[in-house]
């Protein structure tokens, strides 16, 4: 039932619990796959996990791999959402390049168990999913070539997708291959900002950040 109709029957305190019931079985969920992996967890294990009763899973969530499905989905469109952000004219397209960095890296710091099962478990997909969550991701590199183009981007169509997947790759990955290491937060964050800004830079045509 669409969330209006729904608001019409169901009243909107009950409707945010609700809410907030969904995300945080979410939230523990892909906690539990990013530490175990999916294949390992069982359904007994992730009702445990969950905090309800085995019997009762399938009122929760409508399949273990649909749920893996909606995990990794909801990541990618808030990585589409960052891509695909209005274009204001007094923005360059070197600083909605640092933007999408600083933006990419604090998606990352908030949900980085998102991007372990989406980067670890994609295969664990069916095929169905696996063609839907492409789609997404050949939409984010599309607007990602768009972006870089100006920048300096090769104009060699394989040579420039080939670049944006890598530093892809890269900014999916970065976070979670570093640690802090003593660092306070803002020199951490400014030297992932600093590393992936850098690699993208080495790739292009020419230097024009």
């Amino acid at each position: 039932m669409p969330r209006s109709a729904l608001a019409a029957v169901v009243p909107e305190a009950e409707l945010q619990a609700r809410t907030s019931r969904h995300l945080e079985t979410r939230e523990k969920a892909v906690a539990l796959f990013a530490r175990r992996g999916f294949a390992q967890v069982g359904l007994r294990e992730l009702a445990g996990h969950l905090g309800i009763q085995a019997g009762s899973l399938y009122n929760h969530i409508e399949s273990k791999q649909a749920l893996l499905f909606e995990l990794i989905e909801s990541l990618h469109l808030e990585l589409l959402g960052i891509v695909t952000q209005p274009v204001r004219s007094a923005r360059s397209a070197e600083k909605r390049l640092n933007e999408l960095i600083a933006a990419h890296l604090d998606l990352h710091r908030d949900k980085g168990d998102f991007f372990r099962v989406a980067e670890h478990e994609f295969h664990c997909l069916e095929a169905p999913h696996q063609a839907a969550i492409l789609v997404l991701r050949r939409r984010y590199e599309s607007h990602l070539i768009k972006l870089l183009t100006p920048l300096g981007l090769s104009t060699d169509d394989t040579l420039a997708l080939t670049t944006v997947r890598t530093f892809l790759c890269l900014l999916n990955n970065l976070p979670a291959w570093t640690e802090e290491a003593g660092l306070d937060s803002a020199t951490y964050r400014a030297l992932m900002h600093n590393i992936a800004l850098g690699a993208v830079k080495g790739a292009l045509v020419k230097p024009p950040l």
